[in-house]
């Protein structure tokens, strides 16, 4: 994994004096690349030294009264980064946890993530955590040196003789010592150590703990400050007329009686729309619905969903590009005893989160500062500067928390972001621009449809001796595709990049011959984004539940017969021993089945037992999913309990409902009533055990994702006999109790 180790020691760390005394530290290389923040809805509180007026760029302030700082890189969508980074920072600086609190960092190279080669900010493919854990260690212990060299100075005695506690440097010899707030103006001055040294994970007091997240209160009481709670001085909304279809454009505008709602400022016709602007948000949507817009189609999508299927599937017969191939699968084929195979489908889906995406830029045609929730916010400011005629420097860009992501937010075109900037340059006023749910249900970014085709051979010794995976589906997710193929070519040493790939030539079991292959598609008319555990979602489906058919297939208890295949494994069977063990593996109570899978990604393990009853009139109740997770080194069990609950609870809103369909390019859903999310009374008992391998940090954010679906068809096969092959289960006439 990339680290700071790769970043030079002159840009590794620079540290100066706060303004009103204390200590500031910057790490990384690169400059801030923007001005002075001047945000009202940060979430900082009030300034608490002068210095919190004009610094940008740093990574942590340890101001005089002994409060530390620390600045976040990573986008906060829910996951808890605004405390597990800090977490990790406070661990080696030996801080007392009391006194730590956290923000949003400037959008800055100073703060880019070294699992993207310290390129951009970009939280995807659960990157947060493992992405700035070594490099946030080294900067707490450097620090934390500092301190230590400045008191040594101030005693008169050898460093080594110091030791460090809850934000403290202490002399056991002497008796005596001092607070990091005391000691940061002096350590300002000092040295910044090569190589500081590192805890031993065995004496780690913050990681492996699970104090409250340090948004919590906030959040609770409704202060926290979302990208859409943004509101500045002279601001106006915006909503935008899209076309039907994709790529639609404008023709002809009649704004009339748009302009006659009270409070419609101004109607302007962008490359995305029509927007209108308006003094709040309901005058900008009743002026909306007035205006009248011919779209010119010429160029728009016409994707349908059963004529995408059919060719999807047809392509399910033609060779794809070739992945991963071991051993010889053609003659394996050949001489076995049976093949057997199954298609599987699954539709287009929504990101559907609860916070609806919003962007708020103040354009004054010189410099521009905005404000939004995202999860590419370097990408963003670069796109908002080609949109704007502004270099980054003319940019501040305020990466706002946000009301979940699950991709959306990471969009590499920055579509939000260029809609509201282009308002924003014909207005030269400040702006928030609001998609509403129904515009980005029908006119957003979608999981992308895919098809899959798995096959077994089996010997007479009923093992399996070949497997084939072949997968259809489009675009950015199809990619990832591509990626795996130029590490296999090329041979590269580029783990993170590898660890990027979600196509899964990473299936575990011990089979001799494997060859999995791929269509590469692209759709420039259909929108498509990776979403939430991204092809594991599909690809993992496939592999799990056509396991299960394997292992009834040769008589075997569909436990064992995974266990059996994972003997080189560890650490999937471990996690396979310890959800078997957790959800009481073949005991369930009368009328209940249940299901298993398992899988590893993200350097992270997971395997879930989800536990169901279906009536004789097809009504499904889910009622337990159990997890058993290993993610290395979880820096705080409590975050990772609650990734994997709300990762369980997305898995079943997609599985159960989540299907966008196309009709002539047209989207038919628009909002949650008709594309519906797990409601309360639907949601299982939800129990998670953790494996601790004290390996190193793997990812949790889509962990939870992919098992929960084959787990599901399993245990539908286990009650009635019935294999799912496509999803949603609503179209396999299920009544979602």
């Amino acid at each position: 994994m990339t680290n700071l180790k790769s970043v030079s020691r002159r840009d590794f760390i620079r540290v100066s004096v706060l303004a009103g005394g204390g200590l500031l530290v910057a790490c990384g290389g690169g400059s801030s690349g923007g001005n002075a923040p001047s945000n009202p809805n940060d979430n900082d509180g009030p300034p608490t030294t002068p210095a919190d007026a004009f610094q940008v760029g740093e990574f942590m302030r340890i101001s005089t009264d002994n409060k530390i700082t620390i600045l976040v890189g990573a986008a906060e969508i829910g996951q808890g980064a605004l405390t597990a980074i800090p977490m990790i920072v406070a661990e080696e600086l030996d801080a007392d946890w009391s006194q730590v609190t956290s923000e949003l960092s400037p959008v800055a190279a100073n703060f880019n993530n070294p699992y993207f080669q310290n390129l951009l900010q970009f939280t995807v493919a659960s990157s947060a955590v493992r992405g700035y854990f070594e490099g946030q260690r080294s900067v707490g212990a450097a620090v934390r040196q500092m301190l230590i060299n400045a008191a040594a100075k101030r005693w008169d005695v050898e460093a080594s003789t110091l030791r460090t506690e809850a934000s403290h440097v202490i002399d056991d010899i002497g008796g005596r010592s001092a607070s990091y707030g005391e000691l940061s103006s002096a350590a300002a001055e000092e040295a910044i150590p090569n190589n500081p040294p590192l805890k031993d994970p065995a004496n780690y007091r913050i990681i492996g703990t699970s104090p409250q997240r340090l948004d919590a209160a906030d959040k609770t009481d409704g202060s926290f400050q979302y990208g859409i709670d943004v509101d500045i001085p002279n601001m106006l909304t915006a909503v935008i007329a899209r076309p039907p279809r994709f790529n639609g454009q404008a023709l002809n505008v009649d704004d009339n009686a748009a302009l006659a709602v009270p409070g419609v400022r101004g109607v302007y016709t962008i490359i995305g729309g029509v927007a209108v602007v308006a003094d709040d948000f309901w005058a900008a949507e009743k002026g909306r619905k007035a205006l009248t817009v011919q779209w010119n189609e010429l160029l728009a999508g016409r994707t349908d969903s059963d004529i995408q299927r059919s060719a999807y599937e047809l392509r399910l017969n033609i060779p794809g590009l070739p992945i991963r191939n071991d051993g010889l699968v053609l003659l394996a084929q050949t001489l076995a005893s049976e093949t057997l195979s199954a298609d599987y489908y699954f539709p287009f889906m929504a990101h559907a989160a609860m916070e609806p995406l919003n962007v708020v830029v103040d354009y004054d045609g010189s410099s521009a500062e905005i404000w939004t929730g995202t999860q590419s916010p370097t990408l963003d400011k670069i796109f908002a500067g080609l949109v704007l005629g502004l270099l980054p420097g003319q940019i501040t860009f305020h990466a706002m928390p946000s009301g979940g992501g699950f991709g959306r937010r990471g969009n590499p075109l920055a579509d939000y972001v260029r809609d509201a900037c282009a308002v924003a340059k014909q207005l030269q006023q400040p702006v928030k621009v609001i998609w509403t749910r129904e515009d980005d249900m029908k006119g957003g970014f979608y999981r992308p449809a895919a098809a899959v085709r798995v096959s077994a051979s089996i010997d007479s010794a009923n093992n399996i001796s070949a497997w084939t995976h072949r997968a259809v589906t489009q675009d950015v997710t199809a990619s990832l595709y591509g990626e795996n193929l130029l590490d296999n070519l090329a041979d590269f040493t580029l783990p993170p990049l590898r660890e990027l790939t979600d196509f899964d030539t990473g299936m575990p079991y011990k089979i001799d011959n494997v060859l999995m292959d791929a269509h590469i598609t692209a759709n420039p008319t259909m929108p498509a984004l990776w979403m939430r555990s991204v092809n594991k979602f599909s690809d993992v489906f496939a592999q799990e539940t056509f396991v299960d058919e394997l292992a009834m297939k040769v008589g075997k208890n569909p436990y064992n017969f995974r266990r059996d295949l994972l003997s080189e494994k560890p650490r999937h069977r471990a996690v396979l021993d310890a959800v078997a063990e957790a959800a009481g593996w073949g005991f369930s109570a009368a009328g209940i089945s249940q299901g298993i899978a398992v899988m590893g990604h993200w350097n992270s393990f997971v395997a879930q037992v989800v536990e169901v009853s279906v009536s004789a009139n097809r009504e499904l109740t889910v009622h337990r999913v159990v997890s058993a997770v290993d993610c290395g080194t979880a820096v705080n069990p409590d975050l990772v309990i609650a990734q994997v609950e709300s990762a369980i609870i997305f898995a079943l809103s997609s599985i159960l409902f989540g299907e966008i369909l196309l009709e002539n390019g047209v989207v038919q859903q628009s909002n949650f009533d008709d594309y519906p999310v797990l409601r309360m009374h639907q949601t299982p008992v939800i129990e998670t055990v953790i494996v601790n391998s004290a390996m190193p940090v793997g990812g949790v954010g889509e962990l939870g994702v992919p098992c929960v679906g084959p787990a599901l068809a399993n245990a539908i096969y286990g009650a009635i006999g019935e294999r799912i092959r496509e999803l949603p289960l609503t179209r396999s006439n299920f009544i979602i109790a």
